[in-house]
Parts: C-alpha cells; sequence; structure tokens
C-alpha cells in the first residue's frame, strides 16, 4: 500500500518510509493565507497493510476496512501509520513546549485554537501536532488557547492576523465563532471543525467538517443499554459545562432512547470536566439514594463509579464516549474482585485533529474534500477491549490515543 501525496510542493524530495532524515532540514517559510501554487506529485511514503489496519483497530476500537471511510479518513489513517521515529519523537516534544512550531519542511502553515486544558485537550493537542509532523506539506504550527468564549475568539483573530493557510478547531463555543470563522474566510484561510458538531449557520461558514454522529451513537448506547436492562429504570445523566454543543447533541438522543423505554431521569448535573467537579457529582450521585441503572457521561467514568465500589457495591451500567485508561484499570480491577461492572463506551475522538488537519491539507492542496466528513463512530461494549488493556498507559490518557505509553506520558506532562 502507498500513501500518495499527490499535491506536493514543487521542490520537495520524495521521502523515506520513517521521515528521519527531514525532520532535521531546512525549509522554506510558509507563504501563509491558503497559497494555491502548483504542486506535483513528488511526495511517496510506504505504509504496510498491517500497519493501517492496526492503527484503525486502535482508533474506532473495532475493526473497520479501509475502503469503508471517507477518502480523508483514509489518509488520515495512512499518515498516522507511519513508523513513529525519534526525531519525529524530538520534534514532537519540541513542538508542544512552544506557540510556534517550525518543523523545518513543507510550505503550508496550520494553526490550532484551542480552547480548554485537561487530560483529553493535551492529547487532541499533540494528536494534531503529530500528524502534521508526519505530513510533507506542513512548515509551522501555530498555537492559541482560550478557554472562554471571549478569549477564544480574541485570540482566533490574532490566528487570522498571522494568515495560516489552514485552521483546524475542536469549537464548543457553538454560533458565537460565527464572525471570527467569517473573518477567517475573508482572509481566504481554510477553516475547518474537527470533532463536536456545529450549529447549522456555523457548519455551512466552514470549508470541511469532520464528525461523528453523536445522536446515533448515544441512541445504539440507549438500546444497547435497554436490551441489558429490559426492566424500566432511572438514569443519570451528565456533562461538562451547561450549554455546550455537544452535550446539546447527544443528551437529547440518549434521553429519546431510554424514556421512550420508559426510564426516568433520576440525577443530572455539570462537572465542569475537571477532577475535583466529577469527584464532587460523583459523591453526590452515590449520596443521594436513587440508584440509577445506568449514568451516561461525556467524560471518564471512575469518578462516578469508585463511590459504589468503594462501599462494596455494583456500579451503574457506565455509558460514555471519552474514557480515560484510568476508567478501564478500575473496570478490570472490579471485575477481577468479582463485581458486575460494565459499560458501553465509544472511542474517545482525542484523535480526530489529525483528520482535521489532514481533511485541510487536502483541500488547500486542491484534492477533492467533502464538507462533511462523517466518522464512524460505533459504540461498543468495554468488556471487548479490556483483553487490551495496557497498564503501561497513564491512567489519564484517553482510550484511545495513537501514541503508546512512553509518549502519552511526555504528551500529559507538557501541558497544555
Amino acid at each position: 500500500m502507498r500513501l500518495r501525496r499527490r499535491w506536493t510542493r514543487l521542490g520537495v524530495v520524495a521521502l523515506a518510509t520513517t521521515l528521519a532524515g527531514t525532520l532535521a532540514a531546512c525549509g522554506p517559510s510558509s507563504t501563509g493565507g491558503g497559497s494555491n501554487e502548483p504542486r506535483a506529485e513528488m511526495a511517496v511514503v510506504e505504509v504496510s497493510d498491517e500497519a493501517v489496519t492496526s492503527v484503525i483497530q486502535r482508533a474506532f476500537l473495532q475493526d473497520i476496512p479501509l475502503d469503508d471511510l471517507d477518502p480523508a479518513i483514509q489518509e488520515t489513517m495512512k499518515v498516522a501509520a507511519q513508523e513513529w521515529t525519534p526525531d519525529m519523537e524530538k520534534q514532537l516534544q519540541e513542538c508542544l513546549s512552544k506557540n510556534v512550531c517550525e518543523t523545518g519542511r513543507g510550505s503550508l502553515t496550520v494553526a490550532f485554537p484551542n480552547d480548554n486544558i485537561n487530560p483529553w485537550r493535551q492529547t487532541f493537542r499533540a494528536e494534531l501536532t503529530a500528524q502534521a509532523i508526519a505530513s510533507p506539506d506542513v512548515a509551522k504550527i501555530i498555537y492559541s488557547l482560550g478557554t472562554d468564549t471571549a478569549s477564544w475568539l480574541a485570540n482566533f483573530k490574532s490566528l487570522v492576523a498571522q494568515q495560516p493557510d489552514v485552521i483546524v478547531m475542536d469549537s464548543i463555543f457553538g454560533a458565537a465563532i460565527a464572525p471570527a470563522v467569517r473573518q477567517a474566510k475573508a482572509a481566504g484561510i481554510t477553516v475547518v471543525q474537527a470533532e463536536t458538531n456545529l450549529p447549522k449557520e456555523v457548519a455551512e461558514l466552514v470549508d470541511v467538517q469532520a464528525t461523528s454522529d453523536l445522536c446515533a451513537a448515544y441512541t445504539d448506547g440507549a438500546k444497547q443499554v435497554t436490551d441489558l436492562i429490559p426492566e424500566p429504570s432511572g438514569y443519570g445523566l451528565y456533562t461538562g459545562i451547561p450549554g455546550n454543543a455537544s452535550a446539546a447533541e447527544w443528551q437529547p438522543c440518549l434521553v429519546k432512547g431510554l424514556e421512550s423505554a420508559d426510564w426516568k431521569k433520576v440525577n443530572e448535573g455539570f462537572t465542569q470536566w475537571t477532577p475535583q467537579g466529577m469527584t464532587q457529582e460523583g459523591n453526590a450521585l452515590h449520596a443521594s439514594g436513587t440508584k440509577p441503572a445506568a449514568v451516561a457521561y461525556d467524560y471518564t467514568m471512575e469518578y462516578f463509579s469508585a463511590p459504589f465500589l468503594k462501599a462494596g457495591e455494583t456500579p451503574p451500567l457506565m455509558i460514555s464516549d471519552a474514557i480515560n485508561y484510568s476508567y478501564l484499570g478500575q473496570l478490570r480491577d472490579a471485575q477481577a474482585d468479582g463485581i458486575d461492572a460494565k459499560a458501553m463506551i465509544a472511542n474517545s475522538r482525542v484523535w480526530y485533529g489529525r483528520a482535521g488537519l489532514t481533511a485541510g491539507i487536502m483541500k488547500v492542496l486542491g484534492e477533492d474534500v467533502g464538507h462533511d466528513i462523517s466518522i464512524p463512530y460505533p459504540m461498543v461494549d468495554a468488556d471487548e477491549i479490556l483483553p487490551s488493556f495496557d497498564p503501561k498507559m497513564p491512567a489519564n490518557a484517553p482510550v484511545p490515543t495513537l501514541f503508546g505509553p512512553e509518549t502519552a506520558a511526555s504528551v500529559l506532562a507538557a501541558g497544555s
């Protein structure tokens, strides 16, 4: 199998499989602003079928044929399947310590306006960066961080002024970002949203939206729950920040699926997606005495299970789309102790920045990229992936990340 960059800057030398020799090379500065210079077919990287299959299985938590994926996701998987070399690792660590990172090759500048600080966001930023390092087309990466709407918008406008070729974002600020996106588009910048679905009026403005159908995943999750627990019961419903775009998409679908089977909501709350918030909500849930049969939350579940396990009780069935390895370890240990702990989970989507970056590069370089890229998002029984649990992975690493234990640990130590 060959990974082809069909449109690569004229004069780029063909890449070797490992890319090791090019990481230290000096490259030209980015032209910025969505330059559309003609590009010849120059860069070819060889990756094996086995490597691509392995990356797909890790990313989606189950096997999916490569040909079943959108072309941009196929390209994403092929780039991610390259051998990760010590030089690439060194480049990654350097990039994560800076606000502006030069790769030493390529011609494109990409920007990532981050909007939160937690292990998931740290890993998302690192996954996107690793994809940029593996790409022969990216010369520079610019980062910003704004944890509220006002600061994010200010930083986004600053990025626009720097004229990157591509902005890859995962904004949770909904319709409030529309004016900023219009400004970027007016400046000729390709704008890609990855991971979180945007409101319709903003989604229409971006060039590409690479996301999964959260509604379908949680609808399926609700069906699996009611199949496992036929007797109607109570459920708990949680998210991080009130009004966030992600919860606005998945929660109504889960609620519809459960309540159509006569289940009732008995608990709900907000965690800010922080350990303190999750601990508080988990303890309050247990102390409430409502004993829901299932609890759904859009982050890792160990904080909700822990009070039940500490009391020697079986936790509710947990439903989540973004768990950490700490939860898999907790689940494995509970089952080893004879506790019938269960969970329905989906892939963490933490690697979707790779897909957004790849789609943005393809778009800038003149390739045919659809506006809406749908990334498969199966909800799976956690028991299916427990056999592959790696105790060497950092406890707060998302499941799955495409990084190995050592890289994942260094990514989480680097901060945002």
